[in-house]
């Protein structure tokens, strides 16, 4: 397979996967926003700009943090290269490219994505459904690797493909966890305009276990698609340490960390032919790593040595992982 193929086909499994996350964040974060007085309260949009890393990008064009800025930054604007609208341009452009190693159906797929995605602007979705835009984003998404599933030969296409959706899957997850870990807990922030209950008998709303730490959990598993699962593997309740062990270590949930980078190992081990336990290439060896490190970790060590900073590890771990892939099979 030619690299400029593969690098294609890994580009559009990234692009469509940020583009679901992205309007999963955004979603979740605006209903959560909604949900009650006091979870609004809590809500900053910032937050959303502190998952994305794209803070700053943000200052330098908008004057203002709010929704009309935030939702055109996020899903419009042609100079954000991470805005839903470029994610989906570009998946196209690059299943064009490699329109002989795809299925007909995966491509015109992709290209009535975009063309749907195209007869909406911010202003038509805050005159009419944020969520109805939203689950048009989800379906689009979830529509392409549907037909990809069913019609896209198991081979080298696939697994570069698939290398790209959960490289990109395992970061988003790590991000969105992150950002929410300190999001939810305003007590201990800069933010001092919220009080603490005088009375020790009214329980703080805004304290650890209470309504908006809740919610806030509920959100997070919402934002990546875990909430039912999550209730049905634990049924005594959400808390902080129950949502890092499933988000982070559960194997078989398909927005975990751990399952996402397994599947990218797989893919690179089944791209170079290699049987041994021993890694053959740089990209082997990066993926290899974080997979094992996931797999005997616990969630009471993780939190012990600080839920934050494995996070960010793990952010930086993948960026590596998306380079040496680069490295040993892109570059062209």
């Amino acid at each position: 397979m030619l690299s400029r193929h593969a690098d294609c086909a890994f580009w559009i499994g990234r692009y469509i996967e940020r583009a679901e996350a992205t309007a999963r964040m955004i979603d979740v974060h605006y209903h959560f926003g909604l949900e009650s007085p006091l979870v609004g309260r809590a809500l900053t949009w910032e937050a959303i700009l502190a998952i994305s890393g794209q803070k700053k990008k943000f200052n330098l064009r908008y004057q203002e943090i709010n929704e009309r800025n935030i939702l055109h930054f996020f899903a419009f604007d042609q100079n954000n290269s991470n805005s839903i609208l470029n994610c989906v341009r570009l998946a196209r452009e690059n299943g064009r490219a490699i329109r002989d190693q795809i299925s007909s159906e995966m491509w015109e797929s992709l290209n009535r994505y975009y063309l749907d995605y195209r007869r909406w602007n911010v202003d038509r979705v805050i005159s009419e459904s944020p969520f109805a835009f939203f689950q048009s984003v989800k379906n689009g998404s979830h529509l392409f690797q549907g037909i990809t599933n069913r019609t896209l030969m198991m081979g080298e296409t696939r697994d570069f493909h698939d290398a790209g959706r959960f490289l990109e899957r395992a970061d988003q997850t790590a991000r969105i966890l992150d950002v929410k870990y300190h999001d939810l807990l305003p007590r201990f922030t800069s933010d001092v305009s919220i009080p603490a209950p005088t009375d020790p008998a009214v329980v703080d709303p805004f304290s650890v276990g209470g309504t908006v730490d809740t919610h806030g959990w509920t959100a997070v598993l919402k934002s990546v698609g875990a909430f039912e699962a999550f209730r049905k593997t634990y049924r005594q309740g959400v808390t902080p340490a129950r949502v890092a062990e499933f988000l982070i270590l559960n194997p078989q949930f398909p927005a975990s960390v751990r399952h996402s980078i397994g599947r990218v190992e797989g893919c690179v081990r089944r791209v170079s032919g290699n049987r041994d336990l021993s890694p053959s290439n740089p990209a082997e060896r990066a993926v290899g790593r974080l997979y094992n490190d996931l797999n005997y970790l616990r969630a009471d060590e993780i939190i012990a040595s600080g839920l934050h900073e494995f996070l960010e590890t793990v952010e930086k771990r993948c960026a590596e992982i998306g380079f040496a892939i680069g490295a040993t099979y892109l570059k062209y």
